[in-house]
């Protein structure tokens, strides 16, 4: 985990394109595929989002996949209709999870909405202002 600035909650993460990261695992070839990947070292981990969202340059840098259909998406200012894209592998820490992205403006950073969060087993502390375990230090998937 990062840290903090001003009451936020910014983390580091790891994107890589989930194609690619299988492609690259499952190769028997001595010089194994590429990966691409990008690292963002000031993420905003943000509770009011429900997905993982980045800016356009890095879903393009990335190679992801859109989804065939937009969502309507709510921001301060009104309803707007933003682009879903698939095969994300998202790592903070010692956990990864695959997960849907949706599309920034350039402008903006990078989200990590509650979806990602419940999946990789985070909570944020409040009073630390940092993610932690939800069960511990161990992630836990819950089947029921």
């Amino acid at each position: 985990m990062k840290g903090t600035t001003m009451g936020h909650v910014i983390v580091t993460i790891k994107v890589e394109n989930y194609v690619d990261w299988v492609q690259a695992r499952s190769s028997k070839k001595r010089k194994k595929p590429r990966v691409r990947t990008i690292v963002v070292p000031d993420a905003l981990v943000d509770t009011g989002a429900t997905h993982l969202s980045l800016p356009s340059r890095w879903i393009k840098e990335l190679g992801l996949v859109p989804y065939p259909t937009e969502v309507r998406a709510e921001i301060a200012s009104g309803t707007v209709t933003r682009k879903m894209y698939g095969g994300a592998w998202l790592t903070i820490d010692d956990r990864s999870e695959e997960c849907a992205v949706i599309e920034l403006p350039d402008s903006a950073p990078a989200l990590i909405g509650v979806i990602p969060l419940e999946g990789l087993d985070y909570i944020v502390d409040p009073i630390e202002q940092k993610l932690v375990g939800k069960h511990g230090r161990k992630r836990v998937c819950l089947l029921y």
